[in-house]
């Protein structure tokens, strides 16, 4: 190896073999001729090569050198970092670690939305949108279009909407667009409609939108189930009933959108109080409907009659509910068929203790309206307890199961009345002792479909209470159905007996069916037995334990039995009731007690007409107060194919005119029947209402009253026709003195 002393090199290139690697300026250049050439030490520059060719500087010829192996050089200076090499292959995955231990609790998070009132009820609750691209309805009047929802449960309410456009076209005109459910419109809380009025003949199509939350339909709250929801249009109201130039869903979309929400937070109802409180003092509240001939609904098979609204005051308390009007029902063509009538409470059937009802079943053609008592004690409806709150009271026909439907009717020239009544539950209370707040004590004993065939003795309908005085009387009423087959002059009696004997004192409690060519008739329809007992042939009703019985035997001067049947496809009930002493003192301020009088008389058969028929002193203690009158007995009309005839309740022989009428009516039209000979049908009735005075100013002074019973024509009738009151069974008057009602607590309109 040769040493040159000092070199200055250039690197020029560091790629496989260089030709020329370095340079001195004035030396020779040095060059591997393709040889491999390694730098070995820095400082004085150390080279290693295979083979190195010289040149000469100064001839430019090669000088060759035999290489020799220096000395090792210094170390070099580190390179550079080279650049990054290319990805290597993915290894094998590694074995699983060890499970490292808890970490920290983590934060609260942010509190939720506000669940739904009603339990149960998700946030996905039931909702549905029906959406038509194109409705393009030029209907003027009724339907346009339909949505179906399924209700979950029976507390919410619905939400219903509508998007899309309206129009009229017409000059000082006004239609009305409005939804149903199920065919009736929302009642509570308001309708969910829209208008659309205009002065000038103009031709806009208006883009609209109105919605509003339902929870009644017509008279029946929003239950569980599927909904039928319809857009319908209408006139509005005051513009003469005209149908105008309209158009609904003009070239868009138009959209129904309905949706299931829960109720507000004020319409939570809190749990309700079922027993009677401590400390609590009855006082009478109860509430008398009119309905004046119910015309519009005289020919009505199926749906509501009459409705009124109750504002209940305790939760603790019962409803007892009473219908008092005329009922008719034909045959189908001459088979059997049924009709049932039903008092219900917020749409519901009474379901404690027992449906409310009544039903008549005929085979005949023929057209007879009778005074009809429908009557019962509630305080569950639907399953639902009945709380302290305005209630809807509906007076509801249908057909019977399996039945036809076919000609009913309801309330011919008439009053009908709808009297609701606050009970507290029965409270044993010893009448006797005068220092103890009067507290009703009564027994109630519904017999769903009692029928019974039994033509002599005991019906199987009974009833038990505690009497709890011995001084007091029982009030005993039977409601249900009577029924004696087609025969050509029979007669049957129904009576109460207390503990098996027949109450004597004052009179027996008892009802006849009497009958003359009636051979095609077979007719089960609702009818009212009541009276007060005090004692049997065993002697006085001493404080105890009785049992009230319904038996069926033969009328006097008969000697026959004939077939009876009793409690036909309806609610039979009995209702035992403990009065005091009847003439007792009233008192309508913190207290009450009841002050009564009964009178009656055996074998009325008065054909008195036009004239007092039977009659009944009172004296009325309170001027605020009203009189409730109860007539029970035997009508009839006879010796007329198409007549009427009335029988109405008279103060000092003046009829009672506020509120309304206290009567009654029977119309028979028997020409569809064809007789060959008269017909002739005396039936248990019942007529009862309030009266709060015989001036329309409702002014009904304390003092002595005669109360009276007189038969007369009907509305729309010239003449008078025969009748027969009282025939052969004991008639009685039962008066009580009440407090008059609060007219705002009863409500036809809600």
């Amino acid at each position: 190896m040769s040493s040159f002393g000092l070199l200055r090199i250039t690197i020029a290139v560091l790629i496989g073999s260089c030709s020329v690697i370095a340079q001195d300026l004035t030396g020779p250049t040095i060059s591997t001729d393709g040889g491999n050439l390694k730098f070995v030490k820095a400082g004085n520059l150390v080279f290693e090569a295979d083979s190195v060719s010289f040149v000469s500087a100064s001839t430019g010829g090669p000088l060759t050198l035999p290489l020799q192996k220096g000395d090792p050089g210094l170390p070099g200076a580190a390179g550079p970092p080279g650049a990054a090499g290319p990805t290597g292959a993915a290894g094998p995955p590694g074995a699983a670690g060890v499970r490292g231990a808890a970490g920290p609790p983590g934060a609260t998070g942010p509190a939720g939305s506000q669940g739904s009132n009603v339990p149960g009820l998700s946030s996905a609750n039931s909702w549905n949108q029906c959406a038509w691209s194109a409705l393009e309805l030029p209907n003027d009047y009724g339907y346009l279009a339909s949505c179906f929802i399924n209700k979950k449960q029976n507390d919410t309410w619905l939400k219903i909407t509508w998007d899309g456009n309206l129009r009229i076209a017409c000059t000082f005109c006004c239609m009305r667009w409005y939804f149903t459910v199920d065919g009736d419109e929302c009642s509570d809380p308001a309708p969910i409609d829209t208008i659309v009025f205009q002065q000038q003949a103009l031709h806009i199509i208006r883009q609209t939108g109105f919605s509003g939350v339902c929870k009644m339909a017509g008279l029946r709250p929003l239950k569980a189930g599927p909904k039928r929801i319809q857009l319908k249009l209408m006139e509005c109201r005051g513009f003469g009933g005209y149908f105008y130039d309209s158009y609904t869903g003009f070239n868009s979309a138009s959209r129904i959108i309905v949706e299931e929400v829960p109720p507000p937070v004020g319409d939570v109802v809190p749990p309700v109080v079922t027993m009677t409180p401590p400390g609590y003092i009855y006082q009478p509240h109860l509430c008398q409907f009119f309905y004046y001939r119910l015309t519009q609904n005289q020919e009505r098979n199926v749906g509501t009659i009459a409705y009124a609204y109750f504002t209940k005051q305790e939760d603790h308390t019962l409803l007892r509910v009473t219908w008092e009007g005329n009922l008719r029902k034909k045959g189908c063509n001459g088979n059997g068929c049924c009709t049932q009538w039903v008092l219900k409470i917020d749409g519901e059937d009474c379901t404690a203790f027992e449906k409310i009802m009544t039903s008549i079943y005929s085979n005949t053609d023929f057209d007879v309206f009778e005074p009809t008592t429908v009557s019962g004690i509630c305080y569950e409806a639907g399953g639902v307890p009945i709380d302290a709150r305005q209630h809807l009271i509906t007076f509801e026909v249908a057909n019977c199961d399996g039945s036809l439907i076919s000609d009913a009717a309801t309330g011919f020239l008439s009053t009908s009345r709808l009297i609701v009544e606050e009970l507290p539950h029965a409270s044993y209370v010893d009448l006797d002792n005068s220092s103890v707040p009067y507290s009703p004590h009564w027994s109630f004993c519904p017999i769903p479909q009692a029928q019974t065939e039994a033509s002599a003795g005991t019906q199987g309908i009974t009833c038990s209470m505690i009497k709890s005085a011995d001084n007091s009387s029982l009030l005993l009423t039977f409601t249900g159905n009577m029924q004696l087959a087609g025969c050509q002059e029979c007669c049957m009696r129904w009576y109460f007996t207390i503990n098996g004997e027949e109450c004597t004192d004052p009179t027996p409690i008892d009802a006849v069916i009497y009958s003359v060519h009636t051979e095609q008739m077979n007719m089960h329809r609702g009818s009212t037995l009541q009276g007060v007992c005090r004692g049997t042939a065993g002697g006085s009703l001493t404080r105890g334990v009785y049992t009230a019985a319904l038996n069926v035997g033969r009328c006097a001067g008969f000697d026959t039995t004939y077939n009876t049947s009793t409690g036909f496809d309806s609610t039979s009930s009995v209702v035992i009731e403990e009065l005091p002493a009847s003439g007792s003192s009233v008192n309508i301020g913190n207290s009450f007690s009841p002050h009564w009088e009964h009178c009656s008389v055996s074998s009325l058969n008065s054909t008195a007409v036009n004239t007092s028929i039977m009659n009944c002193s009172f004296n009325k203690l309170q001027s605020n107060s009203s009189i409730r009158v109860t007539w029970n007995g035997n009508l009839a009309v006879e010796n007329c194919t198409r007549c009427c005839m009335r029988w109405y309740v008279t103060i000092n022989g003046v009829e009672c005119m506020a509120p309304g009428p206290v009567d009654a009516a029977i119309k028979q039209d028997l020409t569809a029947a064809r007789l060959s000979v008269p017909f002739e049908l005396h039936r248990p009735a019942s007529i009862s209402g309030i009266c709060s005075g015989i001036a329309p100013d409702r002014t009904f002074n304390s003092g002595e009253y005669t109360v009276g019973l007189v038969a007369g024509k009907c509305d729309g009738y010239s003449q008078t026709f025969d009748v027969l009151t009282g025939y052969n069974s004991v008639s009685r008057f039962i008066i009580e003195e009440i407090p008059s009602q609060v007219d705002a607590e009863c409500s036809l309109y809600g």
